[in-house]
């Protein structure tokens, strides 16, 4: 029994801190994501892509690679890495499929987890530099709060930050003995394996802040040998390239590059340019596509850096201060958490928005292993951490021998943190939105008779529009058709993709069109056909049938006989003459 009350004194702070951000996260409209047969507010944005992947990923046997998505994109295929839909989560869930209602959601609960997970990991972070419990839940609090984590909100795999927290806690933590390094490198290796189920750039910051570690273990504490060095990183490495081979990730026809490297950056005001999200502080321009690049760290966090650097100045001068121990231990996740930084501001580097660098002669030679990370406005995330870790390290430090002040202090930067952010956290992020306007029965019918659901022209692209031409105005809600597709269990040739075959995906739709052309139309597929691109189905009226459903063109071949095209034949789109 008292060893349960120790554990529950041990972790109260952190289990209180957790419920903190679970509370953040619901005071910002977040209880509308709870209901995982909720699915309206996704069905916009990226999102959509998400949700759409674990709908059909659902629908699928386990086959190699993990997650993979042969009906979405189809006849390309994809995967659930390629549609963000968190893989760890969606292997977790598939063996589960046929319970689950359809639709069903987890994003809410994820959203929830992550919340959570960050309070109770920034609390034990925490809790490495006092024995205070206030100032432990304190502390987890300001994690939860952290602005950059509200700000993920819109792509849920990469809210995870929980996992580079846990990183910052094994820098930061003493690990005395050889025994104990090994523990640090077994629990260096669990965050880096899961960082690679659930997204590749968080993988790459835990395998930084990991080699870090490593570093530290090696030439500050001496706890690991040469040869524990060399295995250590050796495995990493390969851990990392074997669960991107696993997840599709490497190995496959799709490019993991992709162009645009420079465009979505940090600017070098990021960690206090709160873009419009701060009640207190300014907003300062930035360049387009650096809204990736976001890495406020909110006026409680400023004030909390001023106050550490102030009370160990002052303290110091006065000699009441007995300094921070063991700081030399921080300094290889210093230039790690840097380096990152730099990264952040990409090959140009702005400030204030305008160009005032051009690094683009040093990161050429090595273009093709940055592309995959164009978005590298992202890694500015571990030094945001890190100078929060900091702040708290100095002025808990700095207070020691008075921790009833460090607590004080944290209290009012917590109160200052929640006041600042109060603005961005009213903001409506979920809004529940009409978009299935796919409301006759006829679709039903589709189910018996037909296996593909194809837009005539596809729309299959990535985020630097690769893939098919985008077909203009006009063009049907692709979501809402893949949607459809999902609750039928038929294929769909169109998607959103993080990355996409880019040849592949051309030849497809060049291939479709001409099929078009010569009045070839597959019999177990229906077209759904962009009104702007009808001319080739209504030139061959012996060959298709094409009529008008819930406003929108849809053909199919008249070499089946179905009840699906008879009710096409009673709508009927006929040729202008």
């Amino acid at each position: 029994m008292k060893n349960v009350w120790a554990r529950v004194r041990e972790y109260g702070a952190a289990v209180l801190a957790g419920a903190f951000g679970v509370l953040w996260f619901l005071l910002g409209h977040g209880d509308r994501t709870l209901n995982p047969r909720q699915v309206d507010w996704l069905m916009v944005g990226d999102w959509s892509t998400h949700l759409v992947g674990w709908l059909f990923f659902r629908n699928e046997p386990l086959r190699f690679p993990l997650g993979a998505i042969p009906s979405l994109a189809y006849p390309l295929g994809t995967t659930v890495g390629f549609t963000d839909s968190t893989p760890l989560v969606s292997l977790l869930l598939r063996p589960l499929a046929g319970l689950l209602p359809f639709p069903f959601q987890y994003v809410g609960l994820w959203f929830v987890l992550c919340f959570f997970l960050q309070g109770f990991v920034g609390s034990r972070l925490t809790a490495l530099f006092t024995s205070q419990r206030p100032a432990q839940l304190l502390g987890g609090m300001l994690f939860a709060l952290a602005p950059v984590l509200l700000w993920r909100l819109g792509h849920e795999s990469l809210c995870a930050h929980w996992l580079l927290l846990g990183m910052l806690w094994v820098n930061l933590r003493d690990w005395p003995e050889a025994s104990a390094a090994r523990r640090a490198v077994a629990v260096t290796f669990l965050l880096v394996g899961l960082s690679a189920t659930i997204h590749p750039y968080l993988s790459v910051m835990t395998l930084g802040l990991g080699v870090a570690a490593l570093a530290r273990l090696r030439w500050v504490d001496r706890t690991l040998s040469w040869r524990g060095l060399g295995l250590a990183l050796a495995g990493l490495v390969a851990l990392l390239l074997a669960l991107f081979w696993l997840f599709g990730y490497l190995g496959t026809r799709t490019p993991s590059g992709i162009e645009g490297f420079g465009d979505v950056s940090s600017d070098l005001l990021t960690l206090v340019n709160p873009m419009e999200w701060s009640r207190l502080l300014p907003t300062w321009p930035t360049a387009r596509g650096q809204y990736e690049g976001f890495g406020y760290l909110g006026a409680g966090v400023l004030l909390l850096l001023a106050l550490g650097v102030g009370s160990a100045v002052v303290l110091r001068v006065m000699r009441r201060s007995e300094g921070t121990p063991g700081w030399k231990r921080a300094v290889p996740l210093a230039v790690c958490c840097l380096v990152l930084g730099v990264y952040a501001l990409s090959a140009r580097v702005t400030f204030h928005g305008q160009p005032v660098m051009d690094l683009q002669p040093l990161y050429q030679p090595v273009m093709r292993y940055v592309e995959p990370f164009r978005s590298s406005g992202r890694f500015i995330w571990p030094l945001h951490y890190a100078l929060l870790t900091g702040a708290l390290a100095l002025v808990l430090g700095a207070w020691r021998r008075r921790p009833w002040v460090g607590t004080g202090l944290l209290a009012l930067v917590v109160g200052v943190q929640v006041f600042d952010l109060g603005q961005a956290l009213v903001k409506d992020r979920f809004p529940s939105q009409p978009w299935n306007r796919l409301h006759s029965a006829e679709w039903q019918r589709m189910k018996d008779d037909y296996r593909h659901l194809a837009l005539f022209p596809p729309q299959l692209h990535d985020g630097n529009g690769r893939g098919c031409p985008w077909p203009g105005a006009g063009a049907p809600f692709s979501p809402m058709f893949a949607y459809q597709a999902a609750a039928l269990g038929m294929t769909f040739n169109s998607a959103y993709l993080a990355r996409v075959d880019p040849e592949g995906a051309k030849a497809y739709c060049t291939a479709l069109q001409q099929e078009a052309e010569r009045g070839e139309f597959q019999p177990d597929t229906v077209y759904v056909v962009h009104p702007a691109y009808l001319a080739p189905f209504l030139r061959h009226p012996e060959a298709v049938v094409c009529g008008a459903l819930d406003g929108h063109a849809v053909c199919v071949s008249s070499t089946k006989e179905s009840a699906f095209r008879r009710g096409l034949e009673l709508r009927r789109i006929l040729a202008r003459p």
